[in-house]
């Protein structure tokens, strides 16, 4: 049996997907936010072919409806390995309705539309992309590799293969310098790259990623819950979407929510108001919450 190399990323909403690992750790692993890949085992490469079919081999069963193609961005792989993992994938699992994977913007930028076309007809259905913010300083800063116009591109780029785009945000990265500029360019984009799905978290700073010691240096400022909960208030007041859903359910949040824009939008910017008057904390998740997350 193929042994996967650990610790594995995918996104909460795949827990229950087929997962393969075609490419170990993450192809670009410069964002300084991020200590996800910074094992000695989790240097970037991708599988050899006949490993990733043969985990599909093993793993696949009629139980599973969804299926991931891990780890940090398999997108960077060629259109035709891709295009053959898609296609085994459905001929292995009877009942397979999506497949999805992390892709970044500079490679959904270097793929022709040829490309992107092939990939949707063999299958793939979704790119995850961590947008992170919409502000081109903090992007800079983060060593994120994009600007906000190339994310626009991209998303545009995707939608126009009929793939669908789900796109994360973090709240604070920004920093308290930014916080504002981070939420407004954040909704711009959003608005005009309009993916699919929009996914929040508050950003965790950890032990591992390089903005750790800015912080622990005082280079690096969060904000605190209540400036977290105003970019949240101003990203949902500003952001247009044409039929997303708009979630910052994540177990980072202080404020849960999910949503379906434009149908939802005045009740979750009125639901974000509230909770900003109220000084108590009680609509808000305790800070528990947050530490839990930092055990992971």
């Amino acid at each position: 049996m193929i042994k996967f190399e650990t610790p594995m990323f995918r996104p909460p909403s795949e827990v229950n997907s087929l997962l393969v690992q075609a490419t170990i750790g993450c192809s670009h692993n410069n964002c300084t936010y991020c200590a996800m890949y910074r094992g000695e085992n989790q240097r970037f490469r991708v599988r050899p072919q006949d490993e990733i079919f043969q985990i599909i081999d093993e793993l696949s069963s009629s139980k599973y409806k969804r299926a991931f193609v891990a780890d940090g961005n398999a997108l960077v792989m060629r259109t035709k390995n891709l295009c053959d993992i898609f296609k085994e994938i459905y001929k292995k699992n009877s009942n397979m309705q999506r497949i999805s994977l992390y892709g970044n913007v500079s490679d959904i930028l270097r793929k022709k539309k040829e490309d992107l076309d092939m990939l949707k007809e063999s299958g793939l259905d979704l790119v995850y992309i961590g947008f992170e913010s919409g502000d081109d300083k903090t992007l800079k800063r983060i060593k994120k590799g994009a600007t906000k116009e190339e994310t626009v591109e991209a998303m545009q780029k995707l939608k126009k293969s009929g793939i669908k785009v789900s796109g994360m945000v973090l709240l604070g990265v920004g920093g308290k310098e930014r916080s504002f500029e981070h939420a407004y360019q954040t909704a711009d984009m959003l608005s005009k790259g309009d993916p699919e799905y929009v996914g929040l978290l508050s950003l965790q700073v950890r032990p591992g990623a390089p903005l750790y010691k800015d912080w622990e240096d005082g280079i690096f400022e969060l904000p605190d819950k209540y400036q977290l909960l105003k970019e949240l208030e101003i990203i949902a007041e500003n952001t247009e979407l044409s039929g997303g859903y708009f979630y910052s359910n994540h177990i980072s949040n202080y404020l849960p929510i999910k949503a379906i824009f434009p149908k939802d939008k005045d009740e979750v910017v009125s639901k974000i108001k509230e909770a900003l008057k109220d000084k108590s904390g009680k609509q808000l998740r305790p800070e528990y919450y947050r530490d839990i997350v930092n055990q992971y």
